[in-house]
This record gives C-alpha cells, structure tokens and sequence, in this order.
C-alpha cells in the first residue's frame, strides 16, 4: 500500500463516534457509502485482509473443474487439478492480464485453459504449459498463474491474499454456538442465485443485522420469526456476528411446514440463527436448511450478491420452491430498502443518525469497520 492508501479518507472523528456506547454513538458518514476511495481503502485494508469465501467445495470436486469468485474486488480462480490438490489463483493470464475466463463455472477442456488474446496455455495446476513467440530460455516455470493460499471448512472454500494469515479456522476466532454444533459439509446446493443491488455493501449487512424493519419491510416473514424474540450473539475476538430468532411454525418457508425435508439441526431446536463470517459472508441457520449470502463489492455504490440454499441430501427437489418462493419475497424486499437507505445516503441532506436500542448488532458491526478504518 502508498502512504495514501494506508490512511483512510474517512475523518478520524466521524469515526471515533462510532465506537462511542450505543447510546452516546453515531453511525458512519455519508461517505463510507458514496465515496470510491473509500472503497478502495476498504478493498486493501478490509476486504483482502483475511479470507474470503468463494464458493462450495462440491463444485470443484473432479479435475479440472473451476468457479470464479472475488476477492476485493479482484476475480479469482478456484479450480481443481489434474493432481486433485484444491488451488486458487488470480483470473488473469501473465502475459497481459487479460481474463481467462468469464463465466461463473466449468471444467478446463483438454484440462488447460488458454488466453483468447495470446494464446498462452496453463494446466490445471497453474503452471505455463505453452507461451507462443517466447525467446528462446523462456523460463516457463516462473511465468505460472498467480496463486492464492486456499482452505476449505464445513465443505465452503476460503482463500486469501495474505501469505502471513493464520489457518483460517484459526482467523474465524470462535464459532456460534450453533456451527459448532452443526454439520455442514455434508449439506447440498438446491439453488444459487446472483443479482446486484444498488447500494453499498456495508448497508447489506447492517440491514442482515437487525430484525426490527420486519415489521414494516417483511410482514410475512414477522409473523415466522417475531423480532422481539431476537437476541445479539459476538463472541469476544471473533469474526462472526450473528443472532438468534424463535420461529412461531415449524420453519421458515412460505408454508411453514418441513414438508418432509429432513432437519439439519438438533430435533427440538426451532430458532434461527444467523451469523455473519466479517466482512462479507452471511449466513442463516433454519431448522431443515443454510441459507449463505457472499457479497461482491463492484462500486462505491453497487454490490454483487450470490446466494445459496443447502439441504440435507435427503431433501425432495419438489419441496424446494416452498423455500425459495418466501426467499425471492424477502431478498427483494431487503434490496429494494437497501437501495433506498443508498439514495438517501447521497442526499446533502444526510447526517449520521443515532442508534436505537435495538441496534446493538448494527453498532457492533459498524464498530468492527470504524476500528478498522482507524488501524
């Protein structure tokens, strides 16, 4: 990082009034939602500073098979090798830089990929296999893809930029209570789904952090999970930042009922617990299903959100719309409040607004970035 990008452009005084007691606090200023640089500050300092979730490990479980995601902003290949070593690398050809692929998944034909621009052919361990109108003494084998540090936990793929980090099981701190105790490598994809929002990625997760807008954005998810049932869960040092929901039904799907999908969690539990892995992964514990949201800041203003829900394999597919059909309600619903919280945001009108005392998690998340910012 330039001196310039090791400082954030954010006022150190807006900042230290965020970590102020609930009562006495403010919430962020305008520009942590508006400003490009401070997304780009947030690129080095936040979003590549630890591990980054990409995706599940089942969809890179035979050789040559790959999925792209992003790391602060960069794309990344996670792909599966000829040696069935798990690897990741940056989505760019050595050469000039350009992509090589564009798509969201697949399998490497011939098990390499090559660039469209130039032709240069790498194998599925990363290494250069063939670079036309090189010199003679090229030294292929230090012209390789870029690679990044890769890890899997519960059966999800993390990577990282960072050489020095720790094991991620180690980074992550201490679990909820809930994934401790809850298997969930076993656990199958019945969808994922991709939209962009219109608004900035921190206001996605503020918003997955308190339940007291049910009331008014999501009625009918309200009458499954009240809010004033709602508890903070933070473990001390950790990176997760969640809570729990009791559930007036037997789940949360559009009919309430398991419909005979088998439970996940432990037979008497009927809560929801939801747990964000900082900074961008969001994931929600139901009593027969995980529901994980990864966000992909694209802009200042715009964030990319992939989503998936597991089931246990024994799940029926004919029961799976019960599910998703309340999700795509309640996903739109977020969205659209999401980006009405960003046009505001942007008003000269806006001032960083006080905290209720049901914000507590919003606050401890908001805190989590401000310390950040101030590092």
């Amino acid at each position: 990082m330039s001196g310039r990008e090791r400082t954030s452009p954010l006022d150190r005084a807006s900042l230290e009034q965020v970590l102020l007691p609930l009562a006495e606090a403010r919430s962020l200023p305008a520009a942590a939602y508006t400003d490009d640089s401070v997304l780009a500050f947030e690129r080095r300092a936040i979003l590549a500073a630890g591990w980054t979730c990409l995706g599940r490990e089942s969809d890179v479980m035979t050789p040559g098979s790959w999925i792209t995601a992003e790391i602060a902003c960069d794309s990344v290949i996670v792909m599966r090798g000829d040696d069935l070593e798990l690897r990741a690398f940056y989505n760019l050809c050595v050469h000039r830089g350009v992509p090589l692929l564009s798509s969201e998944s697949g399998r490497c034909a011939n098990q390499t990929l090559t660039c469209q621009y130039h032709g240069w052919t790498y194998g599925t361990t990363g290494r250069l296999l063939s670079a036309p109108h090189t010199p003679p003494g090229f030294a292929r084998e230090a012209h390789g893809l870029r690679p990044l540090r890769v890890e899997t936990w519960q059966g999800f793929v993390f990577a990282t930029r960072d050489r020095e980090a720790p094991p991620v099981t180690a980074w992550m701190g201490t679990l909820p209570p809930w994934l401790a105790q809850t298997p969930l490598g076993h656990l199958v994809s019945g969808r994922t789904t991709r939209w962009e929002t219109g608004a900035n990625w921190k206001w996605l997760v503020a918003n997955f952090q308190e339940s007291h807008h049910f009331t008014r954005v999501h009625p009918e998810l309200e009458k499954l999970t009240p809010n004033a049932s709602a508890m903070t869960h933070h473990p001390p040092g950790s990176q997760w930042l969640g809570g729990t929901m009791e559930i007036e039904a037997e789940t949360v799907s559009r009919s309430g009922k398991l419909q005979g999908r088998p439970r996940i969690v432990r037979e008497e539990a009927r809560r929801v617990c939801d747990a964000m892995l900082f900074p961008t992964l969001l994931t929600s514990l139901q009593p027969d299903y995980f529901l994980t949201y990864r966000l992909e800041p694209l802009s200042a203003t715009r964030t990319r959100v992939v989503a998936d829900v597991l089931f246990h394999p024994a799940a029926k597919a004919e029961s799976f719309p019960d599910v998703f059909d309340l999700w795509d309600t309640i996903n739109a619903e977020d969205k659209a409040i999401c980006e009405a919280q960003q046009v505001g945001v942007s008003s000269l009108g806006f001032v960083p607004g006080p905290y209720t005392t049901v914000d507590e998690g919003v606050h401890a998340f908001e805190q989590m970035i401000a310390r950040r910012h101030l590092a």
